[in-house]
């Protein structure tokens, strides 16, 4: 059970289907509106739209719940290459969270719109489990492709898994989690709040916990993860 738990959510996204294709469109000059899930063939479609456009791009409003990591990795890429300004418009999470709003100079998180994580390439170091071949291998890819993509765009990876780190984890009340604006600062990301900072939709839900960090805190959360993950660096 804990292995099929693991894959579905390291690979989501993985199988192409009807429901994850998104609502892409230039909005306005310079800017490109994006909703739905980072699978491939989306972001295929974002990226072709992006170069081939007749006004240079700028900025990208987002409303998406992730997806493929892989594909995010892309998204991100073209985010940072391009240095698009991000606008959130209801919610952010997951690989979008990983590597859109990490990748962009200026996120604006629009009032009531939520962003959160939920994992990322290093989460199987702090929630051990079997790993058959195929698996253990699509792991260990995403972890060098995660790693390098952080180093360029000098953020802190543990951004994506902080919330699993023991002494954290513990706390948890919400699959999603997130970090208030100080340590989103001090991670390496750039975002600004329209409104108070908040985990629950405009309807009520709770969607993500948002976590405040001291900041001596967060420095032993980032030397705990570069302790454990030391065995991935070559």
């Amino acid at each position: 059970m804990r292995f099929l738990l693991l894959l579905s959510v390291l690979l989501v996204g993985c199988k192409t289907t009807q429901q994850s294709v998104a609502e892409i469109s230039e909005v306005s000059p310079g800017t490109i509106y994006f909703h739905g899930k980072t699978s491939k063939q989306n972001v295929e479609k974002f990226e072709q739209l992006l170069v081939n456009s007749d006004q240079q791009i700028n900025t990208l409003i987002i409303n998406s719940q992730g997806g493929d990591v892989m594909a995010g990795l892309h998204f991100g890429g073209l985010v940072h290459e391009y240095q698009l300004n991000v606008v959130v418009r209801e919610l952010c999470a997951s690989s979008c969270a990983n590597y859109v709003l990490t990748a962009s100079p200026h996120v604006l998180v629009e009032e009531q719109a939520v962003i959160g994580w939920h994992g990322g390439s290093l989460q199987p170091l702090y929630v051990p489990m079997e790993q058959p071949p195929e698996v253990a291998s699509y792991i260990a890819k995403w972890q060098t492709a995660e790693r390098q993509f952080f180093d360029i765009i000098n953020v802190e990876q543990a951004v994506t898994i902080i919330g699993m780190m023991p002494g954290i984890t513990e706390k948890r009340d919400s699959a999603i989690y997130s970090y208030d604006a100080q340590t989103l600062k001090r991670l390496g990301l750039h975002i600004e709040f329209a409104g108070a900072q908040t985990g629950m939709s405009a309807s009520g839900e709770k969607l993500a916990q948002v976590f405040e960090l001291e900041e001596s805190v967060l420095n032993h959360f980032l030397m705990l993860n570069d302790i454990v993950s030391a065995e991935l660096i070559n």
